[in-house]
């Protein structure tokens, strides 16, 4: 499978890694953790939550726990291609503008 990490998504992590690594102790637990969760989402790309509809794509949400984010994605069958849209705090309360 194709995974794709699109724009937003990259500055997202990007953020959020620096952030991790300015304030946690765990500095590699956010790499880590959305690694393993791209390993199960390119593997069983159908188990993330439903989140809508956006732009004739289903986008998808997968909590990483340890982190308290989640990745926002779709999946293109046809493709066989992940996307990755967003990686955003679940604490936030609202979702990212996909």
């Amino acid at each position: 499978m194709n995974v794709v990490l699109l724009d937003e998504a990259r500055r997202r992590f990007e953020a959020a890694d620096a952030w991790w690594h300015e304030h946690r102790d765990a500095k590699d637990l956010l790499i880590d953790e959305f690694e393993q969760a791209l390993q199960h989402l390119s593997r069983a790309p159908d188990s993330g939550q439903r989140y809508r509809w956006v732009r004739g794509k289903l986008i998808r949400r997968w909590l990483i726990k340890k982190t308290g984010h989640h990745i926002y994605y779709s999946y293109d069958s046809p493709l066989d291609r992940l996307e990755i849209h967003s990686l955003w705090g679940a604490r936030r309360g609202r979702g990212p503008q996909l």
